[in-house]
């Protein structure tokens, strides 16, 4: 499982890079795609390291995530919701698309990415 996790954390870095750069070319919604995949790479070392499972869901991680780190829930939700956004055009449900949000957005997924990047260096 530790390569496993390690790919996780390459994708979600490499991701995370995508995503400030697009926001910096002014790309909002790719930027927004990419944010979100980067914390859905970087959740998934957080739940694989608590419970252990390579196969996780998306209920999974909303039922599971809590239980290890509401900072990092908020920010998944968070960066779904922006993902939804622009990758669908729907309404937001938790907050708006724009370039300061996604900015907010992009801070909370490096600090999880972060998180998760100690957490293997631990292991």
């Amino acid at each position: 499982m530790k390569t496993e996790t390690k790919r996780d954390i390459e994708r979600a870095k490499q991701a995370l890079e995508s995503a400030q750069r697009n926001l910096k070319e002014g790309d909002i919604l790719t930027a927004a795609n990419r944010n979100f995949i980067a914390c859905e790479n970087a959740v998934y070392v957080l739940l694989k390291s608590k419970f252990g499972s390579s196969s996780i869901s998306r209920m999974k991680i909303l039922t599971k995530l809590r239980e290890i780190s509401q900072d990092a829930k908020e920010a998944y939700d968070n960066s779904y919701d922006l993902r939804v956004q622009a990758d669908y055009g729907r309404e937001s449900r938790i907050i708006p698309l724009n370039r300061e949000n996604l900015e907010k957005s992009l801070q909370e997924v490096n600090d999880i990415v972060e998180k998760a990047k100690k957490i293997l260096e631990k292991k």
